[in-house]
């Protein structure tokens, strides 16, 4: 008879490794370091997550849900402020490595390609609650494929910010929102200038 998950085992080991990410990097996210920074057998590790990859898409997708979604009002203002999360924590090296691992690793396996995808594409994360929003008040289609659409959102800030390395200006920002917009076909991209 097999034991059943305990939820603050699952927990532990989840919030041992994004610690683990923040101070040391991705690459120090290992069995024993998690085993000794959780507290939590290995083996416990294993049958929650399968594998420490397993573990780190699954800890980055609960980061994720754990955000609430901006509502501002638009589609621009939640997108801005989504966009302005993601450059904070874009900001650290750690954090654009992670980005950077996910990515080999998608290109290794379906498996993986599966888990980077659920990591950023959550029924409930916050850019997809935006576009549902969106679509409530009229501002773009109801027949937008959603998939497609956070493509065109992260892509922008993913190819500044993770492969080139670069800083996003403010003016950098209100051209990727406007170009955003048009693309999902937003009924109105107006802004303060």
């Amino acid at each position: 008879m097999t034991r059943p998950r305990s939820e603050a085992a699952h927990r532990r080991l989840l919030d041992a490794a994004l610690e683990i990410v923040a101070t040391d990097g991705v690459a120090a996210v290992t069995t024993d370091a998690v085993a000794r920074r959780s507290g939590v057998a290995k083996t416990t590790l294993y049958r929650h997550f399968g594998s420490t990859d397993g573990l780190v898409f699954a800890a980055v997708a609960d980061s994720v849900t754990a955000q609430v979604p901006p509502d501002t009002g638009t589609l621009r203002g939640d997108l801005e402020s989504i966009h302005r999360r993601y450059l904070d924590v874009a900001a650290s090296r750690q954090s654009r490595e992670l980005f950077a691992w996910m990515v080999a690793k998608s290109i290794e396996s379906a498996e993986n390609r599966e888990l980077f995808r659920r990591a950023r594409v959550q029924p409930r994360g916050p850019t997809t609650v935006a576009l549902q929003r969106a679509i409530a008040r009229g501002e773009i289609s109801a027949d937008l494929d959603v998939g497609m659409a956070m493509h065109i959102i992260q892509g922008p800030l993913i190819s500044l910010r993770i492969v080139d390395n670069s800083d996003v200006s403010e003016s950098d920002l209100t051209r990727m929102l406007d170009m955003t917009l048009r693309a999902l076909g937003a009924a109105d991209i107006g802004h303060d200038q």
